[in-house]
């Protein structure tokens, strides 16, 4: 059971934050030395303030000794008047009492129930000792006078009121001290704990902002080596992700090639396949739609092999550490457009272009395979004509690629930009929208699917921050 205690007793402390369990540990610590040297202090004051006390008395005794003599019969006798006694007496918090005895413990003078105090010895190092006197505590002062010829011992007691009135302002005192003693150090050590983890949460606060495909190395707060040891280590592990998104890159990039070239060199055997059944018409209803599902497949596994590569390049720049840079992005349509004029006017479909200036801050190689998918989709998907446009608003700078085909079902569209899904009617990989969703991320750009001019068809738009803007 204790066991139990006390893995759920870590657990607890696991979930509060270290600057909370530093202050509690280090407040504890301070707590308890704090406690512990005002506890000394305070006996120390005691002590002081009783020995101020039985100097008070042993100063009655000898005052009173002074007025001890020899009368005419050779006998002690003290000569006090009244008004000295009534002074030595005048004390509003105690009581005093006096009391001379000769050398045989014989009262001469004074309160005779001071008689049992004659040759009491007080403890080692004090002036006085503690007694009883009638049911009260008393302090009690004894002093031996030797004189020529007779020997006198006085005795002075006093109770304790004026003790312990200051004994009790001593400690009201030493509390309020220590409270705030404790609650200034707190203080201090709050504030000094927070400018001393400041730069570690800092730095947190710049890993936890961090993109996840970002693995570039990590910068530590300057002065601080307990952040350098930990970017350090950070940056060794960020390494060896580094190296292995690299592998596994290179592994896709690799694989991906070399499925390009079995497949392009069967896509034209299929092709010349279908142009020599034309020598032989009765066979060539058969064999060409077999040939032409041949061909379908096997451009369908082209554009898998494409998608693949797209996907290689959309995580590379993100985990190489490159900087951006500040990019036209009507250079970045025309350089795309080469690439599918030849298969629009091949399917029919009229690709136009509205291009505004638009500059943004970006990767050219994600850009480029952001804009080639979605113009593949609007392609393959979509019908004519389809639109590609640049614009600047006061707020973004916009990308928009547009087709007129049937649109998409609105409760589709938040789950088109995950892995592997796409429309019913779609016969894709469902890799097109998520490479786009992943390369917009990486831009800090928002990607949107909305309804064509009129409600037909479906705009893609995706909206950069203006250069200078986060």
């Amino acid at each position: 059971m204790r066991r139990a205690l006390m893995q759920r007793l870590n657990a607890a402390l696991e979930r509060v934050s270290l600057r909370t369990r530093l202050l509690a540990t280090l407040g504890l610590w301070l707590a308890l030395v704090l406690a512990a040297a005002l506890l000394l202090d305070l006996r120390g004051a005691e002590h002081l303030a009783d020995q101020a006390f039985d100097q008070a008395l042993l100063n009655n005794a000898v005052a009173l000794a002074a007025r001890v003599e020899i009368d005419s019969d050779n006998d002690l006798d003290v000569d006090l008047p009244r008004s000295a006694q009534a002074l030595l007496q005048a004390d509003p918090l105690d009581e005093l009492f006096f009391a001379v005895f000769d050398g045989e413990a014989k009262l001469v003078w004074g309160d005779v129930r001071l008689a049992a105090f004659v040759n009491a010895r007080p403890p080692a190092n004090q002036l006085s000792l503690l007694g009883q006197l009638e049911g009260h505590a008393v302090r009690i002062v004894t002093l031996h006078h030797q004189g020529p010829a007779k020997r006198a011992s006085i005795v002075v007691a006093e109770t304790l009121n004026k003790r312990r009135e200051t004994s009790s302002q001593i400690r009201a005192r030493s509390e309020r001290l220590g409270l705030m003693l404790l609650a200034a150090a707190m203080l201090g050590l709050y504030f000094s704990t927070r400018r001393i983890l400041q730069p570690l949460e800092r730095f947190a606060q710049q890993i936890e902002a961090r993109q996840a495909s970002d693995l570039s190395p990590v910068t530590p707060p300057s002065g601080n080596s307990e952040s350098a040891v930990l970017a350090a280590a950070l940056n060794s592990l960020l390494t060896r992700l580094r190296e292995s998104a690299a592998a596994q890159r290179e592994f896709m990039g690799d694989t991906a090639h070399q499925l390009r070239t079995p497949l392009a060199g069967l896509s034209l055997q299929i092709e010349m396949a279908i142009e020599d059944l034309t020598a032989d018409p009765a066979a060539a209803p058969a064999q060409g739609a077999r040939l032409q599902l041949m061909l379908s497949l096997v451009a369908r596994l082209q554009r898998l092999v494409q998608r693949i590569l797209s996907l290689e390049k959309a995580s590379s720049e993100p985990g190489s550490g490159l900087p951006a840079q500040t990019l036209d992005l009507t250079l970045t349509v025309e350089g795309c457009a080469a690439e599918f004029i030849d298969r629009a006017e091949r399917t029919g479909i009229d690709l136009g272009f509205e291009l505004e200036p638009a500059t943004i801050e970006g990767w050219p190689g994600e850009l480029h395979e952001l804009l080639s998918n979605l113009i593949d989709n609007a392609l393959t998907h979509g019908r004519g004509p389809v639109v590609v446009r640049t614009r600047t608003t006061a707020a973004a700078v916009l990308l928009e690629v547009e087709d007129q085909g049937m649109g998409l079902d609105a409760s589709l569209l938040p789950e088109l930009f995950q892995r592997h899904r796409r429309g019913a009617a779609s016969q894709g990989e469902g890799l097109g929208l998520f490479i786009v969703k992943a390369i917009a991320d990486h831009h800090r750009a928002s990607v949107s699917l909305l309804p064509g001019k009129g409600g037909v068809g479906m705009l893609a738009q995706v909206s950069f921050n203006k250069p200078g803007r986060t």
